[in-house]
């Protein structure tokens, strides 16, 4: 998982301005329109098959199925949003619908 310094520092902040103590942020999939999408969520603890990771004071809970697409992105915090970009600047991997890059 490769992260900028805007967004972890951004992580930080999400739990740190958070409801639960002693809490991480929590990668997961959801099904897209052809393929997983990645989501996140600010969580107290990991769940048994999560891979705990720790970058910098943040803990990251990174299901097995979320570990995959980030092994293959970056993440970074620009202009108030999260961005992802991918690592392998692969320009003739489309998704199945061509919307979704």
């Amino acid at each position: 998982m490769k992260l900028s310094e805007n967004a972890l520092s951004e992580f930080k902040k999400m739990i740190d301005e958070g409801k639960q103590a002693s809490s991480g942020i929590r990668f997961f999939t959801t099904q897209g329109c052809c393929s997983p999408m990645l989501q996140l969520e600010i969580s107290q603890n990991p769940t048994t098959d999560d891979i705990v990771v720790k970058k910098g004071d943040v803990d990251f809970f990174i299901t097995p199925e979320a570990e995959k697409i980030l092994s293959e992105i970056s993440i970074d915090f620009v202009d108030g949003s999260f961005k992802t970009e991918k690592l392998n600047n692969d320009t003739n991997n489309e998704s199945c619908c061509g919307h979704c890059k």
